[in-house]
């Protein structure tokens, strides 16, 4: 009976996998490494150069999202303005004191390219319903790297660990630094190349670090896959060096719920994830001005 057990729960295994419910076969596969990207990520910043959004106000909100996970097989897929990626990058272009937005990974749910054509053609600017083009700055996560994905990442969005520097209008600027976190851990030399951007923290009015993978675990969430998790040194050193150099806010997706900590000084948040298993899912708007705050909000649905 216990082998007949073992057979049945192999052959769900499979079956899910080979459906794509599952991504074990995809973590048990996966050929990117952190390494490798890191470079090609800093390679093409050194060719292409990192945004600088100049003449700002000194008071502008921006705005977070994740996981919106498209899947033309799980039927996650685009719905013209019923889409609830370009809802969100829509209230974000249509809210004047908006800057840019932010999606912070796991843009798709599947092998092959189509996610990221979806999530590509969501994110266009759409004259008639949306006041401004503000850009959206993105990064990896663990299933943009499944199934060999993380080329696409790299074809449609060229760089996962990059900052990007707001200078206002009265001579302040605030820094966003964007990290690869798709395998579970930041790596070496992008840890390195962290710490050498927080090295000149001092430069800066507030300073926000974007990132994939929740760090903190609680009862509810321990079953997210290992292969996400980062390793419990990295992540103690990790929130040492953002204490250390006073990073305003970690932003975060990954665990498909709303949480906010504060932890050494830091506010650690993370948003929902805006796939259709949210009834209501939620972002985040960030105000950045003399002080920080953030709100919560509601994805309008109608």
């Amino acid at each position: 009976m216990k082998k007949l057990h073992l057979i049945l729960i192999i052959a769900a295994v499979f079956f899910a996998t080979s459906c794509n419910r599952l991504d074990m076969l995809g973590m048990v596969i996966n050929r990117s490494d952190t390494e490798q990207r890191v470079a090609d990520w800093l390679d093409y910043n050194a060719q292409n150069g990192e945004p600088v959004i100049e003449n700002a106000p000194d008071e502008y909100h921006v705005y977070s999202c994740s996981d919106s996970h498209y899947s033309q097989r799980d039927s996650i897929v685009p719905q013209g303005e019923k889409d609830r990626l370009y809802k969100y990058i829509t209230a974000e272009r249509n809210d004047p004191e908006a800057l840019f937005a932010i999606h912070a990974g796991d843009m798709v749910n599947e092998s092959g390219e189509a996610g990221f054509n979806m999530t590509e053609a969501a994110l266009q600017y759409n004259a008639e319903t949306q006041s401004e083009n503000d850009p959206c700055f993105l990064v990896i996560g663990n299933h943009d790297i499944y199934y060999d994905c993380a080329g696409f990442f790299k074809k449609h969005f060229h760089t996962s660990t990059y900052t990007v520097t707001v200078k206002t209008v009265g001579g302040f600027q605030d820094l966003f630094i964007f990290l690869d976190s798709g395998n579970g851990t930041h790596g070496k030399r992008q840890l390195e190349w962290l710490e050498e951007k927080l090295s000149h923290r001092k430069d800066y009015r507030h300073c926000f670090v974007i990132s994939h993978n929740w760090l903190f675990r609680t009862s509810y969430n321990y079953t997210t896959t290992p292969a996400a998790n980062l390793p419990q040194d990295e992540q103690y050193a990790f929130m040492d060096m953002m204490s250390n150099h006073n990073v305003d806010a970690v932003l975060m997706g990954h665990f498909h719920m709303r949480e906010q900590r504060q932890f050494g000084g830091v506010q650690y948040l993370m948003t929902d994830n805006l796939n259709d298993d949210e009834e209501t899912p939620n972002y985040l708007v960030l105000t950045v001005g003399e002080k920080v705050s953030y709100a919560y909000e509601e994805l309008e649905m109608e």
